[in-house]
C-alpha cells in the first residue's frame, strides 16, 4: 500500500481573505501536524490535524493526512472516515480511493458478525453516485444542446431528408431526459447526510438512550445514513434498511 504524506498544505481556507494572524497561526499548526507525522508521532500529527478541521478548515490534503496517522495509530475507522471525506472533495484522488479500499478489506477480514446487505447502497445511490454533479451536469447539457441542434437542422433540409434529423432529435431528447434524471437523482443524494462508523463496534439500540435494547452491531468504516437527532444520540440507517440509535461521537459525519 502506498500511505503518502502530503507535503503541500493547499487549502481552499487559505483561498479565501482572512486575517494574517489566523493563517499563520493555521500554518504553523499544518507544518507541526506534518513534522509529527515524519516524526513518527502520530498522536500530535493527529492532534495538529484535528485541530485544523475543528477550525473549519475544508482540504483534502488535510483529511488525507488526518487518514494517514489515524491509520499508522490501528484507528481504521477514523483513518477510513477521512479518506471517505478526502474523496467528497476531491472525487478524483487516486490515492485517496486506493487507501480507502485497502483500509475496507483490513476490515472485513477483522468482522465476523456481518449483516447482510449492510455494506452495499440501494441501487440508485450506486447509479447516481457513478458520475460527480459536475459530469452529469455536462451531460445534460450537452444532450440538451445537440436535441435543439438536430431540431433546426430538420427544418433547414427538405422533407423528404428530415427523418434521419427527427431520429436524432429524439434518440438525443431520450438521452437528455435520463441525463436530467440522474442529475436530480445527485442532487438529492448530495443533500442526504451521509456518517461514517468510528468504533471498531457499536451497539445500535432501538431508542436513544443506553437503556434501550440493542437491536444489532455495527462495525467501524461501515457508511451509514443519518436520520435524526435527540440530544447526543442520532439515528442511522443502514443500506439494507435496518435503523437504529447510537451515540453522535461514535459517527464521523461526511
Amino acid at each position: 500500500m502506498r500511505w503518502l504524506l502530503r507535503a503541500a498544505f493547499v487549502c481552499m481556507m487559505f483561498a479565501l481573505p482572512q486575517p494574517p494572524a489566523r493563517a499563520d497561526v493555521l500554518d504553523e499548526v499544518w507544518k507541526q501536524g506534518n513534522a509529527a507525522y515524519l516524526a513518527g508521532d502520530w498522536n500530535k500529527a493527529v492532534g495538529a490535524f484535528d485541530q485544523l478541521d475543528r477550525q473549519g478548515v475544508v482540504s483534502p490534503d488535510l483529511y488525507y493526512n488526518m487518514g494517514a496517522s489515524y491509520f499508522r495509530l490501528g484507528d481504521l475507522g477514523r483513518a477510513a472516515w477521512s479518506f471517505e471525506r478526502t474523496i467528497s472533495v476531491d472525487p478524483k484522488d487516486d490515492d485517496a480511493a486506493f487507501n480507502l479500499a485497502q483500509i475496507k478489506k483490513l476490515l472485513a477480514r477483522k468482522t465476523t458478525d456481518k449483516i447482510e446487505g449492510a455494506e452495499r447502497d440501494a441501487m440508485w445511490i450506486r447509479i447516481v453516485g457513478a458520475l460527480t454533479s459536475s459530469k452529469q451536469t455536462w451531460l445534460f447539457v450537452i444532450f440538451y444542446m445537440l436535441t435543439f441542434w438536430f431540431l433546426i437542422w430538420r427544418l433547414r433540409v427538405p422533407p423528404e431528408d428530415r427523418a434521419p434529423w427527427s431520429a436524432a432529435a429524439a434518440l438525443t431528447g431520450v438521452a437528455a431526459t435520463l441525463a436530467g434524471v440522474l442529475l436530480l437523482g445527485r442532487v438529492t443524494l448530495d443533500r442526504i447526510p451521509f456518517g461514517i462508523v468510528l468504533p471498531e463496534s457499536v451497539a445500535v439500540k432501538e431508542g436513544a438512550d443506553t437503556n434501550y435494547r440493542t437491536n444489532f452491531q455495527v462495525h467501524a468504516g461501515l457508511r451509514v445514513r443519518l436520520l435524526e437527532q435527540d440530544g447526543p444520540w442520532t439515528r442511522v440507517r443502514l443500506a439494507n434498511g435496518l435503523e437504529g440509535w447510537v451515540r453522535g461521537q461514535d459517527v464521523g459525519k461526511l
